[in-house]
């Protein structure tokens, strides 16, 4: 096994099957299948369509600026998605509550109809023709439309749930009910970039594999990847250089020059994924999205609520 040195954390990474670059990191070999750059060009894949969710918030910018990028990119037909949540309450029973509820659906179409004016506003401002579809329900009605649209597209763009279970819900939807690939898109990032330099959080796992696969067509337009995995036990390290060698060597295939590195335990992982990416400049994460059932519902797992709540740059996810 070859053995090299990260300078700037001073700890040795191993790898194996692969090209040690001048820089001290790993990347995957040139070797006899991988594509010329002009066939690489031919075969670049594209997000062919999205949905942006939008509710006339403060994150709307942010989520409206990206998706303006990846259409210059890409040639993406975008749609926005408006998921009008109508308030439930417990409603009495008895003479003089028969209207009750036709009166809460009401409002909850007043509040939606403000909000839906605030988004048309916006996309009214855009050089393109952007469709808005709205749906109106209950929040255990929304997920499953939400899950629907999803599943008929490249990729579901939204905002970060910063705590709000709603947010949370339609995300959940996204993930785990329609099995789709979601680019989150923290608040503050409201100047979108390019994505020319990628981190992918590297885990040999189902989920880790589906984000990369739906990352592909930023990985091929991307100048740098990185390939990167986090030791879960200080004895982890051997079990998981073949695998993200095999990975480096798939994403060659694809005309996808990548750098790989191994770090060492960290006592949370995803603080380890996020100080890299702040190291080589990373402009996107890929990570998978890990979760498990409780009652029916999705709970997002440790790693992926962290990197939710902190990730500073675009955050892409699969399940």
């Amino acid at each position: 096994m070859e053995q090299y040195s990260d300078e700037r954390k001073g700890h040795l990474m191993g790898t194996i099957g692969m090209q040690t670059g001048p820089d001290g990191a790993a990347r995957a070999p040139e070797f006899e299948g991988a594509p010329s750059s002009r066939l690489r060009r031919d075969r670049s894949r594209k997000i062919a369509d999205l949905a942006v969710h939008l509710d006339g918030g403060d994150q709307d910018a942010a989520k409206i600026a990206h998706f303006q990028t990846i259409r210059a990119i890409f040639g993406t037909h975008v749609e926005a998605f408006f998921a009008n949540p109508i308030p439930t309450a417990f409603i009495p029973i008895g003479p003089g509550y028969e209207g009750l509820p036709a009166e809460i659906w009401a409002e909850g179409e007043a509040a939606g109809d403000v909000a839906e004016k605030m988004i048309r506003a916006r996309l009214d401002r855009l050089d393109f023709a952007v469709e808005l579809r709205r749906v109106d329900g209950m929040p255990h009605e929304l997920a499953p439309a939400t899950a629907t649209l999803a599943r008929s597209l490249d990729l579901f763009l939204l905002g970060r749930p910063n705590g709000d279970r709603w947010l949370a819900d339609i995300l959940e939807a996204v993930l785990f009910d329609a099995g789709a690939p979601a680019l989150v898109i923290p608040p503050d990032a409201a100047t979108a970039k390019d994505p020319q330099t990628i981190l992918i959080g590297w885990r040999d796992s189902t989920e880790c594999a589906h984000a990369i696969a739906a990352s592909l067509p930023f990985l091929e337009h991307a100048r740098q990847v990185h390939l990167v995995s986090v030791a879960e036990t200080s004895s982890s390290e051997e079990k998981r250089l073949e695998p993200a060698a095999d990975m480096a060597k798939h994403l060659s295939r694809h005309g996808i020059s990548v750098e790989v590195r191994h770090l060492p335990k960290w006592n949370h992982p995803a603080e380890a994924l996020l100080n890299e990416a702040a190291i080589v400049g990373a402009d996107l994460l890929v990570a998978g999205a890990y979760g498990r059932s409780r009652l029916r519902e999705m709970i997002f797992g440790g790693v992926t609520r962290a990197l939710l709540r902190d990730c500073p740059i675009p955050l892409l996810m699969a399940h």
